[in-house]
């Protein structure tokens, strides 16, 4: 499948985290998806959406701190993790695009998590680390 170029998908992800060492029975785990379709020729962007994704781990005190996220909002609004990811392929069109994150941790946590989930990567194998723009 060859990639289309008109537009990128920049991906920003949440995850559970805590203060100091990650308690034990918890991991790591995406509870919000960020995406921003972005039109490669006029540099605007055409689409905004955010995915709550419920994770098997528990949202901390700090992790709400930080992200504003809590267990209630992952609970009543979220979605599996591999229905997120379905959301990417289907309505995203995510393995046909390029994507772009910030840094390369939310690309080794999605395939993390989908390997540890045994879900299908949503992505292609085109990546962008826009740190390093």
């Amino acid at each position: 499948m060859s990639k289309q170029l008109d537009k990128i998908l920049v991906i920003d992800v949440e995850a559970t985290c805590w203060k100091g060492k990650i308690p034990q029975g918890q991991k790591n785990e995406i509870i919000e998806i960020g995406i921003c379709v972005l039109d490669t020729a006029s540099g605007e962007r055409v689409a905004t959406d955010s995915l709550l994704v419920k994770p098997n781990s528990e949202i901390s005190e700090f992790c709400t701190e930080l992200t504003t996220l809590t267990q209630a909002d992952v609970e009543k609004k979220g979605i599996s993790f591999k229905e997120a990811c379905k959301v990417l392929r289907n309505e995203y069109l995510s393995q046909q695009y390029t994507w772009a994150s910030y840094g390369d941790y939310d690309r080794r946590q999605f395939e993390r998590e989908c390997q540890e989930k045994k879900v299908g990567y949503p992505f292609g194998t085109s990546h962008i680390n826009i740190k390093n723009l």
